[in-house]
């Protein structure tokens, strides 16, 4: 099996110029040859920014960039020929494509409503504390542009529990409607945090779930995603996506892969929420299908790598991401054994999608958390070329951030790559120094020349003897990153003593994988 490794196609800052889906589409054999699988794209439906929009603000989810609403006809990424062109084109350059759903919320509704609300406390959503009164509140989406095109369905406020602005007063607050409740399974932070932004849907309401089970059956058929990136998980009942995606994949006859953005750097939740939505999820049988003694899946049409493996949910680690936040802001003194403690690849493996940077982390962004860019070649390295986890690279890091000024990260392609080609066979850890790190794998049959030897610190530079296995006996490794020019001769274990330079990481390759290297690089 092929190594799966998926790119987030966005950054926050890209220019509103509708030219992203062309994009897509132009570097399709590039992103393959160097060694990406699955390309997740930003919400591609009409948000209340209109073509400003970076999709999050959820205003029409049939609008693909069709419709003359929110000021333009197209997203800020173009229109949707252009977008369902960019799929088929990843498509044929054998990637899979993940499409970004936002059911949380919705914004820039059409008209308002007056509807009796109590204020809840901001840091308790449990407790109201006001009696009811009249609100008026943006709840009702009749979609004047569309005029009923693909689904005539409307919202109004019954497909909604709360909302945080009274237009007739100007007031400011968090409004739970009369009649409603908060979802009962949402992430703990002020007691429940159901409501985000927005007019917060209720997905308790059968109408409500009814339009978006609907909804997903036409994007399914119009698009043909083959995963799914879920947002605001920890906002919505836990219930919700159990349900939602055993009703679409039960609908498409296949296990699709599908990731979840709980933010949280709490481990703890992140393990609730796999117990509830992954753990309690019924056993289902897909037509179809073809089951591989592993207790995978493959769909026998498909020849694009296989995307669930099983798994109903996967989530990005984000322990993780600020473990490597820590390291990199402490250097020297953070100590590098823990940097997998209390992660979600180091708990439950089969579900981490390993990642560095988002959309949300940039600077100026709610989530600012971005990592300082001399550690990101180790926090890659510790993603790309370890045997656990889905990793997911950042647009911002392979392509660049042009509103900052920032340059694409210094040998990502070549890490990308060694992981697609070399990144193979049993792993074993020597993480046995505060400072310097490493590991080793022993490659496979599957893959000629497979196995490698990487070794890094945040620290001062540092040594350390590791050990391929005797197959690799009397070879020689090189550094692929070139930052070593002497190679190393394995003993009759296997094994050699290798060398990193401070703050940074090398990466040991047979020679002829070396040469492969050295010749795209």
């Amino acid at each position: 099996m092929e190594n799966k490794t998926i790119i987030q196609f966005f950054e926050w800052y890209l220019p509103s110029d509708g030219t992203l889906w062309e994009k897509a589409a132009a570097c399709a054999a590039d992103l393959k040859n160097t060694g990406i699988t699955s390309v997740w794209l930003p919400p591609a439906y009409k948000g209340a920014a209109g073509a400003a929009s970076v999709g999050y603000d959820v205003y029409d989810l049939y609008d693909l960039g069709e419709f003359d609403q929110k000021g333009s006809v197209r997203t800020k990424y173009g229109t949707r020929d252009q977008y369902l062109t960019a799929v088929r084109a990843l498509h044929d350059a054998g990637l899979e494509v993940y499409a970004d759903i936002v059911f949380n919320q919705m914004m820039g509704a059409d008209e308002t409503e007056k509807i009796t609300a109590v204020d809840t406390k901001p840091t308790d959503r449990e407790e109201q504390i006001s009696g009811p009164h009249e609100i008026e509140a943006w709840t009702k989406f009749t979609f004047p542009g569309r005029s009923g095109k693909y689904s005539d369905h409307t919202w109004d406020k019954k497909n909604f529990s709360g909302t945080d602005f009274d237009q007739a007063t100007g007031a400011k607050g968090i409004f739970l409607f009369d009649g409603k409740r908060w979802n009962q399974e949402t992430d703990s932070e002020n007691v429940n945090f159901d409501y985000l932004m927005g007019v917060d849907l209720d997905t308790d309401d059968a109408d409500t779930y009814k339009a978006l089970t609907d909804w997903g059956s036409w994007y399914f058929d119009t698009v043909h995603p083959d995963g799914l990136r879920l947002d605001a998980v920890k906002h919505m009942s836990f219930d919700f996506y159990r349900r939602w995606l055993r009703f679409m994949r039960e609908r498409e006859g296949r296990d699709f892969f599908a990731v979840g953005e709980y933010w949280s750097g709490d481990l703890k939740k992140l393990l609730h929420y796999l117990n509830v939505v992954v753990d309690g999820m019924p056993e289902r049988t897909l037509p179809e299908r073809t089951q591989n003694p592993s207790g995978s899946f493959r769909q026998e049409a498909d020849e694009r790598t296989s995307a669930a493996e099983g798994t109903p949910l996967t989530l990005f680690d984000v322990p993780l991401h600020y473990s490597f936040l820590r390291a990199a802001q402490n250097g020297q003194n953070f100590d590098m054994q823990s940097l997998f403690t209390d992660t979600l690849v180091e708990a439950r493996p089969e579900c981490a999608v390993t990642f560095i940077d988002n959309h949300d982390t940039e600077p100026g962004q709610a989530l600012e958390s971005y990592i300082p860019e001399w550690f990101k070649p180790i926090a890659y390295s510790m993603i790309l070329l370890r045997e656990n986890g889905i990793p997911c690279i950042f647009y911002g890091d392979y392509y660049g951030v042009e509103n900052a000024n920032e340059s694409p990260i210094l040998d990502l392609k070549k890490l990308i790559r060694i992981r697609s080609r070399y990144a193979y066979g049993p792993q074993t850890d020597y993480f046995d120094d505060h400072s310097v790190v490493g590991f080793t794998r022993s490659g496979d049959s599957e893959h000629p020349d497979s196995g490698l030897a990487v070794l890094a610190t945040a620290g001062a530079e540092g040594t350390k003897y590791m050990a391929l296995g005797p197959a690799f006996a009397g070879k020689t490794l090189r550094d692929a990153l070139g930052r070593h020019n002497d190679p190393v001769r394995l003993d009759e274990q296997g094994g050699g003593v290798f060398h990193v330079h401070g703050g940074y990481v090398s990466v040991w390759l047979t020679e002829p994988a070396y040469q492969d290297i050295r010749i795209h690089f």
